[in-house]
């Protein structure tokens, strides 16, 4: 594969990918663009970096976007809606939360324990 073919799979600008492999250059790939290599080249981060000689990790996963993509459309509005209902879940529990604090040790009686 070509540096150029490369950078466009990864939507990495080819000059900039170019820098990643000159010895003397102190650019490196974002956290993003490691993975989309990664994902690119089939090996793993880790082998990337050089921390292992193993190609690939003892688990191989997809992106987000790969499964979401296998999804129909009303899957995909289904997962949206079970989202939303646990965003907003978390929301409400945090207010019920702030609303029920419950005091420091500081500032609880002897008495009472409250």
């Amino acid at each position: 594969m070509t540096q150029a073919e490369l950078a466009r799979l990864c939507d990495i600008p080819q000059p900039v990918l170019s820098l990643y492999e000159k010895a003397d250059s102190n650019r490196m790939p974002t956290l993003y663009g490691l993975v989309k290599l990664a994902n690119v080249l089939r090996v793993s981060t880790d082998y990337l970096l050089g921390r292992t000689n193993e190609r690939t990790g003892s688990a191989s996963f997809l992106p987000e976007d790969s499964v979401l993509k296998e999804l129909s459309v009303k899957d995909r509005q289904i997962l949206i809606h079970i989202a939303k209902a646990l965003l907003l879940a978390a929301k409400t529990k945090q207010e019920i939360m702030r609303s029920k604090k419950i005091p420091s040790k500081a500032e609880q009686t002897p008495e009472t324990g409250a």
